[in-house]
């Protein structure tokens, strides 16, 4: 019986990678904490290595980057994370992905990851669901379309076999796809703040430009959009730390101190 107890007592974590300052967790680590997750947080830029197995991970999220999987500049850790997605999701640990985070899911699952036709994407643009995407738990409660936040180069032009296109952008780009019912993957960024898209502006300056969008703009498009957008999204990451990732984290200590 002892061993059985010493079994509860267990916790695993959320693994998210991180790979710059400005493309933090930010909210949806905040919502995932709330909830009763325990996240361990690998920041690849200020050193950490991406783990090569999934051992004590209940859960797996991969966020933005500044660097880039289509052409021949991918970054070290690219490969890594392709490797530790793949056995994330043959193991059926769910897992989120968000714009880089997106990309990698894309590659490393079978699809392909290509550049925008226009160069980048930059600011609020329109995020219109499937009909797959509006039957998804996981969206239950957005609407048809919204507003979405985008920083982004590249795109998942292809998706991984039996990968389902749930939401599309402007061009008819894959913006929230799944494969399977735990993989998730999200082109845009659900999870910004404004200072977070503050800091984004300031160090990705060259991107407006090649973007054709003044750093106003965009904070004005942001700032009208803001209301609207963190209630909606808060009801996507509550549905994320909720219905997606595993909810037992939030009993196991009450379970452990049961006595009958």
């Amino acid at each position: 019986m002892a061993g059985a107890w010493r079994l509860y007592t267990v916790r695993m974590s959320i693994l998210v990678i991180e790979h710059s300052a400005i493309s933090r967790a930010n909210r949806l680590g905040e919502t995932l904490t709330r909830h009763g997750h325990r996240l361990d947080i690998r920041r690849i830029h200020e050193g950490d290595a991406v783990p090569a197995d999934t051992r004590s991970m209940d859960g797996l999220i991969i966020m933005g980057s500044p660097g880039r999987l289509s052409g021949n500049d991918a970054p070290d850790y690219a490969q890594a994370e392709m490797h530790l997605a793949r056995l994330a999701h043959e193991a059926d640990i769910p897992i989120v992905g968000i714009c880089f985070g997106c990309q990698i899911l894309a590659a490393a699952l079978g699809g392909a990851v290509s550049p925008l036709a226009d160069g980048v994407r930059v600011g609020m643009h329109m995020v219109t669901q499937t009909t797959a995407g509006h039957d998804d738990p996981l969206l239950a409660g957005l609407p048809w379309s919204m507003p979405c936040m985008h920083w982004n180069h590249d795109v998942a032009s292809a998706l991984p076999p039996d990968g389902v296109c749930l939401a599309k952008g402007p061009a008819g780009d894959h913006q929230i796809w799944k494969k399977g019912v735990r993989t998730y993957a999200f082109q845009f960024h659900p999870e910004v703040t404004p200072d977070a898209v503050d800091a984004i502006i300031a160090q990705d300056r060259p991107d407006l430009e090649a973007a054709g969008i003044s750093e106003e703009a965009v904070r004005e498009q942001f700032a009208a959009a803001w209301p609207a957008y963190r209630r909606l999204t808060d009801r996507l990451l509550d549905s994320i730390a909720m219905v997606l990732m595993p909810i037992d984290l939030r009993t196991v200590d009450v379970i452990r101190d049961l006595r009958h």
